[in-house]
């Protein structure tokens, strides 16, 4: 006679279950990696867009700058209310509830005969 059989074995769930658990500790730091970089890759794209910004800035106030080795602290927010950047690219992709704060170091180096610009989260006095 042949026997009807109607579903998974208790055994048979569980084994699949155990190789699904498997499955998801093998992939989860993969993932979780992946993450990560997009993250910090986003978050280098946001501080490029800033700096850019601040560039653009520094064209526009040229006369606020100094070329005898004196730094400009230039806050982002500043470059947010004058309209250089807009709200959604100073939004940190790593925690999407905080904004960027800080400001762009600008400085003029005399070797390369030109300023530079770097983000520094920090906040500090013009």
């Amino acid at each position: 006679m042949k026997e009807d059989r109607q579903g998974f074995t208790l055994v048979e769930l569980i084994t699949i279950v155990a190789i699904l658990g498997l499955i998801a500790l093998i992939v989860y730091p993969a993932i979780n990696s992946v993450i990560r970089n997009v993250k910090t890759n986003s978050y280098n794209n946001q501080i490029a867009i800033i700096e850019k910004a601040a560039k653009t800035w520094s064209i526009d106030n040229s006369n606020l700058l100094k070329t005898d080795g004196s730094v400009y602290y230039l806050p982002v927010k500043e470059l947010l209310e004058e309209g250089y950047i807009s709200n959604d690219e100073i939004k940190d992709p790593r925690n999407s509830s905080k904004n960027l704060t800080g400001n762009i170091e600008i400085k003029y180096n005399s070797s390369i005969k030109q300023f530079t610009y770097n983000y520094n989260s920090s906040t500090k006095e013009k």
